[in-house]
């Protein structure tokens, strides 16, 4: 799980058990995951003659 130190602002993983420890605090709180950025995975022209 991920957990955010409203202090600091730094994210931590930590597991579940250590996460509803830290999570009973006034200073933490629970997190999702970024979404993961997509990349465009469009062929150059250069990659196309390297795959013939």
């Amino acid at each position: 799980m991920l957990v955010k130190n409203l202090k600091t602002d730094i994210t931590w993983a930590v597991t579940e058990e250590h996460g509803a420890r830290l999570l009973r605090t006034d200073e933490f709180e629970e997190v999702e995951a970024p979404k993961p950025k997509r990349v465009s995975t469009k062929k150059s022209e250069t990659d196309n003659e390297v795959e013939k």
